[in-house]
């Protein structure tokens, strides 16, 4: 073989290893790509996105990997994240609200509408979860510290089952989510199908900070009575500040004159019995009120109706029919 062959084999033995190299993966390659996929198994850092949602802020809320330690502003959303499986590292409080029995020895991170900021940024979290008229305002801080922060809301039902949907994404629970709610639907049907038709009037007294109003729209309470066939007596009336309230008018709830009234209070029993003596009670037209003389006057328990229940809104349905309907039997 003379020099100019073999020089020719060994440019073409060069040309094919290396058209070798560029059709496949080398070694180093493979292992990479191993690497990401045991990445994304345990939860660590990847290009890959875990979640994105857009909160009730109408702002988009990334979510690089699973969170694990949560912090719950919110107490609407807490009773349903516990029902779902979940574990937060902090909550905030609410007078007269119960905490979840799971979430009893949970660091506590103050009131609802007085977090501790320092208390929060200690734990860590890597999703915090608020509420719009108290935690708006901590977006900015949430950002510059580069901890996702979702504002979340439930005064339906439908935003239970809306947010059992998103609680399921975000804990890695989608199917029992989804089951959960499916229940929650099944029973609601049973237990507002057999219903008489005769729409008894009411209306819904929320006592806040010393402050009387009627609901008119957005409320678990509201959308219960919904279901239930009543009819609002303050769906007409003209609202006050909050679109979803009106201003308390003695005279005009005798005007209205409902067939059932139903007591809600945000904040303790005392404050609530002390409000209702000293506002309502005092009042002599008070005594007048049919829903007073029938004995159809009803505070209802704020677990129930305040705030949200979760998917154990079932319970409440069932407390509501039965101040309402006590003829009709349970369950149908």
């Amino acid at each position: 073989m003379t020099w100019k062959n073999g020089l020719t084999w060994t440019l073409i033995l060069t040309l094919l290893i290396m058209a070798g190299c560029g059709n496949s993966p080398s070694a180093t390659s493979r292992q990479a790509s191993g690497s990401e996929k045991t990445d994304m198994q345990v939860g660590t850092k990847t290009n890959k996105q875990f979640l994105t949602f857009e909160d009730d802020g109408g702002r988009t809320v990334t979510l690089e990997n699973k969170p694990e330690r949560i912090v719950i502003l919110n107490n609407e959303i807490t009773e349903l994240f516990y029902q779902l499986g979940g574990e937060a590292v902090g909550i905030a409080t609410s007078p007269g609200v119960n905490i979840p029995e799971k979430a009893a020895n949970v660091q506590q991170v103050g009131a609802i509408n007085s977090v501790n900021m320092e208390q929060i940024m200690k734990l860590k979290p890597d999703l915090v979860i608020g509420q719009p008229l108290f935690h708006q305002k901590l977006t900015d801080t949430f950002t510059d510290a580069g901890i996702p922060f979702a504002i979340l809301t439930i005064n339906s039902i439908d935003g239970i089952r809306e947010n059992a949907r998103l609680l399921g994404k975000i804990l890695h629970k989608e199917q029992d989510a989804n089951l959960a709610v499916d229940s929650m639907n099944a029973q609601l049907k049973s237990l507002t199908q057999s219903l008489p038709s005769d729409e008894p009037k009411y209306a819904v007294i929320t006592l806040m900070a010393n402050n009387i109003s009627l609901q008119k729209q957005s409320s678990i309470a509201l959308d219960i009575a919904g279901l239930l066939k009543m009819k609002n007596v303050a769906e007409s009336l003209p609202s006050g500040k909050m679109p979803s309230s009106v201003p308390f008018s003695m005279e005009k709830l005798a005007e209205l004159d409902p067939d059932y009234l139903f007591i809600v209070v945000h904040g303790s029993s005392e404050d609530g019995q002390r409000m209702i003596q000293q506002q309502l009670e005092s009042n002599p037209a008070w005594s007048s009120l049919q829903a007073v003389k029938s004995g159809n006057l009803h505070i209802l328990p704020p677990s129930m109706f305040v705030t949200s229940p979760g998917i154990k809104i079932t319970d409440s349905v069932k407390y509501m029919k039965k101040l309402v309907y006590p003829k009709v039997e349970a369950g149908n």
